[in-house]
């Protein structure tokens, strides 16, 4: 059966109901298509807030909160986290992650999880000092509204960060590459997940995702200065910040 990415009036309603779907073991399918590499990106994605103790962030898209909580480990406990997604089922999960973590005595941040729409944020301007995204940007139907909001909500000299896929160019690596992700990608979606149609949807709405270059410009019309991409994992994931002016 071919596969056809959901129109701009489609996209909103397909993309929430495939996490709905997939969320109890969504960070278990991430970590074997990642090889487990994907924590290692998501930490470099928090360097870039240039975190201070103290401080509230967002994370946007949060999924079951793996993120909010590398943030939130960071923070003293006056700081706090709020992490936003329009899945009911990823945030439960996320919601129970975060409890185990505090009973551990892990996390000592305050956390927050929000049912949100990631293109209009229910927060007033500059109420954060930073905002996050990981591999949820590509998923918006409208990404420069996205990006917007995350700007509006952040104080001037906060930090906004993007984490998503890449597009990689060397001449080995990138067609093993794009056959891992067209071909064995959603078999492991069909094998952890029994869902081969949300992890075929991953790897196409990957090729139909902006170059580095592109997300940069999406970026400064954001109204975000010092714009800086880093290509991670031979390019094959893409690491974008910058500073609300």
């Amino acid at each position: 059966m071919s596969f056809r990415l959901p129109t701009t009036e489609e996209k909103a309603i397909y993309v929430q109901d495939q996490f709905e779907r997939i969320a109890r073991r969504y960070d278990l399918t991430n970590d074997v298509i990642s090889l487990g590499m994907h924590r290692f990106w998501k930490e470099r994605a928090v360097d870039g807030l240039s975190l201070v103790p103290e401080g509230r962030y967002l994370d946007v898209c949060c999924g079951t909160g793996d993120l909010a909580l590398s943030v939130a480990r960071r923070l003293s406990s006056r700081g706090q986290v709020t992490g936003v997604d329009f899945s009911r089922n990823m945030l439960a999960v996320a919601g129970r992650r975060a409890g185990l973590a505090g009973e551990r005595a892990l996390v000592k941040a305050r956390l927050v999880w929000l049912e949100a729409d990631a293109e209009n944020l229910p927060f007033d301007d500059g109420s954060f000092d930073g905002a996050i995204i990981s591999f949820g940007l590509r998923n918006l139907t409208n990404m420069q509204k996205g990006l917007s909001e995350m700007a509006r909500v952040v104080r001037p000299g906060g930090r906004v960060v993007n984490l998503d896929v890449g597009k990689p160019t060397l001449p080995v690596f990138a067609p093993l590459f794009h056959l891992y992700f067209r071909q064995v990608v959603p078999i492991i979606g069909e094998i952890l997940q029994s869902d081969r149609q949300a992890y075929t949807y991953l790897p196409e709405s990957a090729q139909a995702y902006p170059p580095p270059e592109e997300i940069s410009a999406i970026f400064r019309s954001a109204g975000l200065s010092k714009v800086v991409h880093q290509a991670l994992a031979l390019g094959s994931v893409a690491l974008h910040s910058g500073t609300v002016t």
